[in-house]
Protein backbone atom coordinates (compact mmCIF):
# COMPACT_ATOMS: atom_id res chain seq x y z
CA UNK A 1 0.00 0.00 0.00
CA UNK A 2 1.59 3.68 -0.68
CA UNK A 3 2.47 5.51 2.06
CA UNK A 4 0.07 8.32 1.43
CA UNK A 5 -3.04 5.55 1.36
CA UNK A 6 -1.65 4.29 4.92
CA UNK A 7 -1.27 8.05 6.46
CA UNK A 8 -4.95 8.89 4.72
CA UNK A 9 -6.23 5.41 6.70
CA UNK A 10 -4.68 6.38 9.85
CA UNK A 11 -6.55 9.81 9.45
CA UNK A 12 -9.69 8.49 8.89
CA UNK A 13 -9.49 5.95 11.90
CA UNK A 14 -8.17 8.68 14.24
CA UNK A 15 -11.18 11.03 13.02
CA UNK A 16 -13.53 8.15 13.98
CA UNK A 17 -12.03 8.05 17.16
CA UNK A 18 -9.95 4.89 17.00
CA UNK A 19 -6.40 6.03 17.93
CA UNK A 20 -5.25 7.33 21.36
CA UNK A 21 -5.43 10.46 22.27
CA UNK A 22 -1.56 11.25 22.40
CA UNK A 23 -0.82 10.13 18.29
CA UNK A 24 -0.91 12.93 16.07
CA UNK A 25 -2.43 11.46 12.76
CA UNK A 26 -2.12 14.37 11.07
CA UNK A 27 1.65 15.10 11.77
CA UNK A 28 2.25 11.49 10.79
CA UNK A 29 0.15 12.86 6.91
CA UNK A 30 2.13 15.63 6.93
CA UNK A 31 5.98 13.71 7.24
CA UNK A 32 4.28 11.36 4.27
CA UNK A 33 3.65 14.42 2.21
CA UNK A 34 7.08 15.66 3.09
CA UNK A 35 8.85 12.85 2.40
CA UNK A 36 7.57 12.01 -0.70
CA UNK A 37 8.11 15.42 -2.01
CA UNK A 38 11.73 15.05 -1.17
CA UNK A 39 11.67 11.52 -2.66
CA UNK A 40 10.34 12.92 -6.39
CA UNK A 41 12.70 15.85 -6.15
CA UNK A 42 15.93 14.37 -5.41
CA UNK A 43 14.43 11.43 -8.28
CA UNK A 44 13.99 13.80 -10.65
CA UNK A 45 17.46 15.50 -9.78
CA UNK A 46 19.26 11.78 -10.16
CA UNK A 47 17.55 11.18 -13.52
CA UNK A 48 18.38 15.05 -14.94
CA UNK A 49 22.54 14.32 -13.82
CA UNK A 50 22.40 10.63 -15.06
CA UNK A 51 21.02 12.13 -18.25
CA UNK A 52 24.04 14.76 -18.58
CA UNK A 53 26.64 12.15 -17.30
CA UNK A 54 25.11 9.21 -19.92
CA UNK A 55 25.57 12.38 -22.17
CA UNK A 56 29.01 13.18 -21.51
CA UNK A 57 31.15 11.47 -24.34
CA UNK A 58 35.10 10.45 -23.69
CA UNK A 59 36.68 12.03 -26.18
CA UNK A 60 40.25 12.42 -24.43
CA UNK A 61 39.98 16.33 -23.00
CA UNK A 62 40.88 17.23 -19.25
CA UNK A 63 37.46 19.41 -19.73
CA UNK A 64 35.33 16.57 -19.94
CA UNK A 65 37.04 14.59 -17.96
CA UNK A 66 36.69 17.08 -14.93
CA UNK A 67 33.31 17.37 -15.97
CA UNK A 68 32.37 13.68 -16.39
CA UNK A 69 33.93 13.25 -12.62
CA UNK A 70 31.82 16.36 -11.55
CA UNK A 71 28.86 14.46 -12.43
CA UNK A 72 29.85 11.42 -11.03
CA UNK A 73 29.67 12.89 -8.20
CA UNK A 74 26.19 15.12 -7.91
CA UNK A 75 24.77 11.07 -9.32
CA UNK A 76 26.49 9.80 -6.52
CA UNK A 77 25.27 12.48 -4.40
CA UNK A 78 22.16 12.07 -5.31
CA UNK A 79 21.99 8.55 -4.85
CA UNK A 80 22.95 8.50 -1.45
CA UNK A 81 20.33 11.08 -0.88
CA UNK A 82 17.56 9.09 -2.08
CA UNK A 83 18.74 6.18 0.12
CA UNK A 84 18.48 8.26 2.89
CA UNK A 85 14.91 9.06 2.11
CA UNK A 86 14.08 5.50 1.41
CA UNK A 87 15.17 4.60 4.32
CA UNK A 88 13.20 7.39 6.77
CA UNK A 89 10.06 6.03 4.74
CA UNK A 90 10.80 2.88 5.98
CA UNK A 91 10.92 3.92 9.31
CA UNK A 92 7.48 6.04 8.90
CA UNK A 93 5.92 3.14 6.83
CA UNK A 94 6.96 0.67 9.82
CA UNK A 95 5.05 3.45 12.69
CA UNK A 96 2.00 4.26 10.06
CA UNK A 97 1.64 0.31 9.84
CA UNK A 98 1.81 -0.34 13.54
CA UNK A 99 -0.46 2.95 14.69
CA UNK A 100 -3.21 1.74 11.43
CA UNK A 101 -3.36 -1.68 12.80
CA UNK A 102 -3.35 -0.90 16.73
CA UNK A 103 -6.77 1.55 15.53
CA UNK A 104 -8.28 -1.58 13.29
CA UNK A 105 -7.80 -3.94 16.65
CA UNK A 106 -9.03 -1.40 18.97
CA UNK A 107 -12.09 -0.98 16.52
CA UNK A 108 -12.86 -4.86 16.03
CA UNK A 109 -12.59 -5.47 19.79
CA UNK A 110 -15.13 -2.63 20.28
CA UNK A 111 -17.47 -4.34 17.49
CA UNK A 112 -17.10 -7.93 18.81
CA UNK A 113 -18.26 -6.45 22.39
CA UNK A 114 -21.00 -4.51 20.68
CA UNK A 115 -22.10 -7.71 19.04
CA UNK A 116 -21.59 -9.92 22.14
CA UNK A 117 -23.65 -7.37 24.55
Amino acid sequence: MPLHELAEALTVLAREGWTPPDRDAASLAQQVRELEAQQAQTQEALQAVEYLQEACEPDGTDATRERWLRLQRRVTSSRLQLARLNEAEVYLRAELERQVWLAQHLRARAESQRAAA
